[in-house]
């Protein structure tokens, strides 16, 4: 009998720890595309006037265009500005008790922050995944682009029209290929 208990109790904890793993494994995952998104923000928002940034960031997160231009204050880069206001957004909604402001949540973010927590600690302990912070952030990188291009401040390239893209260029006349004479054995095997 205290084998079987054994044998139960070991193999609760290997279930326990396998199905712990992929949680482990996707807020690792999801920490580093948070990371590149971050990264991702600050090289596309580099545009000289920061005006544009500041009302696009504010608009995506409904708030003052003076928080942004706090945080941005606080010589964070804009995706981590960004990134920021997505967590205080989602912690916002997970727990609108305890934070029935987005500020109120900023507040708790940026405390948490200054501690040198990364983003994937801070969700764990305030209890919220980062998969929609990640895809929160991401369309903050999208709409921070397309405001770019549309100003004109963008250092991508617009993409050229399709129109032109689908003339084919003029090529000269291809010399015609000489007629050869027929290989010996196939003339054979037609007899």
């Amino acid at each position: 009998m205290n084998g079987q208990l054994t044998a139960a109790v070991i193999g609760g904890l290997i279930l326990v720890m396998g199905l712990g793993v992929p949680v482990w494994a996707r807020t690792d995952a999801d920490e580093a595309r948070l990371n590149t998104v971050q990264k991702e923000i600050d090289s596309s928002a580099t545009a000289p006037g920061q005006t544009m940034q500041v009302e696009t960031l504010a608009k995506q997160f409904n708030v003052a265009p003076s928080v942004v231009q706090d945080l941005r204050a606080k010589k964070q880069g804009w995706g981590e500005t960004g990134i920021e206001l997505a967590m205080a957004q989602r912690l916002a909604q997970t727990d609108p008790k305890a934070y029935p402001t987005l500020m109120d949540a900023l507040t708790k973010i940026e405390t948490l922050r200054a501690d040198k927590m990364g983003w994937g600690k801070i969700a764990k302990d305030l209890g919220f995944k980062l998969g929609p912070v990640v895809s929160a952030a991401q369309h903050a990188r999208n709409e921070l682009r397309r405001e770019s291009q549309t100003t004109g401040s963008a250092k991508v390239s617009p993409k050229p029209e399709t129109a032109a893209m689908s003339e084919k260029p003029v090529r000269p006349d291809m010399a015609a290929r000489p007629n050869l004479p027929e290989r010996p054995e196939r003339a054979m095997r037609a007899h």
